[in-house]
């Protein structure tokens, strides 16, 4: 694959991440697609290099912990409030 065309996804992602901004489920599977295509392009990249593979180990750990710590806020904040607007939280109210 060209690079191109694995950035392109991202970049696009990146777009609709930065406008999209209603509901936090939403924003979590945007951001859980951006770190999947990195980590494709972290492979491909790697395999090409010919470098070692345990970054990838350390990357798809750190991926998991950031999905984890995503869906314990919101687990919290539809306890708190009920639903998972943006608008109902009071970080946007800052």
């Amino acid at each position: 694959m060209m690079m191109e065309e694995m950035v392109t996804p991202i970049m696009l992602m990146l777009m609709l991440y930065l406008i999209n901004k209603t509901h936090i489920i939403n924003s979590l599977i945007i951001i859980e697609y951006i770190t999947l295509m990195v980590l494709v392009l972290m492979t491909l990249l790697i395999k090409i290099m010919n470098l070692e593979n345990h970054n990838i180990l350390y990357f798809i750990i750190l991926l998991v912990t950031e999905s984890v710590v995503g869906l314990s806020i919101l687990i919290g904040m539809i306890r708190t409030h009920g639903n998972d607007f943006m608008k109902s939280s009071a970080v946007t109210k800052l």
